[in-house]
């Protein structure tokens, strides 16, 4: 379960608000106690700029956390929880992590980038598998006809962190994230010796 004074920063927010910013000092707890356990670790949390002045969803909060080495580990974008009700904020919202992911697939040096979309305390989960560049949950194509179609349903954002399933799914997320870094340079050499076998 996460730590009460995680809760309480959450608890804190109106269950209304309009503005996400009202959620970034909870995130930033989550992400400090998820990060940084024993406050001796060597990592970096970072806000990512915005990508692009006329998306929606730009003035939103997203955190990076960086290596020692300063490669990416992992993606927090926060949207206030009213984005959830509107297919536009959400597809905003997942072409935003989708280009963000994109973004830091030159930087990135473990087998997979996570992120996670956040609409209040809904949790939707993103990763990059490095090796293709694939980014899932697929993408899925909207209609040519002009008609909007829901192509991010409010259903990806099913995990709610303060409750202990939204709790075990996002310490997965970030566990895999911090194994990968552990074992990045295994990886890498791994990784140099397959290329130099198929060159």
């Amino acid at each position: 379960m996460l730590p009460q004074k995680v809760l309480d920063n959450f608890a804190r927010i109106p269950a209304d608000t309009t503005n996400a910013n009202d959620y970034n000092g909870a995130y930033n707890s989550l992400v400090y106690y998820a990060f940084f356990p024993t406050l001796s670790e060597p990592r970096l949390i970072c806000p990512f700029c915005p990508l692009n002045e006329d998306d929606p969803a730009t003035e939103r909060a997203t955190f990076v956390a960086f290596t020692k080495k300063r490669q990416p580990l992992f993606v927090l974008q926060v949207h206030p929880p009213g984005y959830i009700n509107l297919l536009s904020t959400r597809i905003a919202a997942d072409k935003k992590m989708r280009k963000i992911l994109r973004s830091l697939f030159p930087e990135t040096a473990m087998p997979k980038l996570h992120g996670v979309s956040a609409m209040g305390q809904k949790l939707a989960f993103y990763y990059m598998d490095t090796i293709n560049g694939c980014i899932l949950p697929e993408n899925v194509p909207t209609a040519g006809d002009g008609e909007e179609v829901d192509t991010v349903p409010a259903n990806r954002w099913e995990f709610d962190i303060t409750t202990e399933a939204g709790h075990q799914q996002f310490m997965r997320a970030v566990n895999d994230a911090i194994s990968m870094e552990r074992n990045c340079d295994s990886w890498l050499k791994w990784l140099n010796e397959a290329l130099c076998i198929t060159q």
